[in-house]
């Protein structure tokens, strides 16, 4: 029931245009001015970030910011997926839900 529940909501997402695709997403220092830049060239306020692994640069520019919030793809869950208005994932974190949920 959990694994349906993420692929409806991913399935959703994507259907309505609110999950985008980056190949990898990475700044170069733990700054969240950075990060900030990155997603409002990507048009992105309210956002779920989805990597593979863990990113400490990531991690520490995006704790200030109430509104983006980060995750592994290991995990993802419905809560997170429901709370944010789109989700932002690299290709590596794509292919592993996709290799967790079939």
């Amino acid at each position: 029931m959990y694994r349906g529940a993420i692929k409806a909501m991913l399935s959703e997402l994507a259907r309505t245009e609110r999950l985008v695709a980056v190949p990898t997403l990475e700044i170069d220092a733990p700054k969240t001015k950075l990060l900030v830049t990155r997603l409002k060239d990507l048009q992105l306020d309210n956002v779920l970030i989805v990597v593979e692994a863990f990113e400490e640069k990531l991690f520490l520019a995006a704790r200030n910011l109430p509104a983006v919030e980060i995750m592994t793809a290991a995990q993802l869950d419905p809560v997170s997926l429901a709370r944010h208005d789109k989700v932002l994932a690299t290709v590596a974190a794509l292919k592993m839900i996709e290799e967790r949920l079939a």
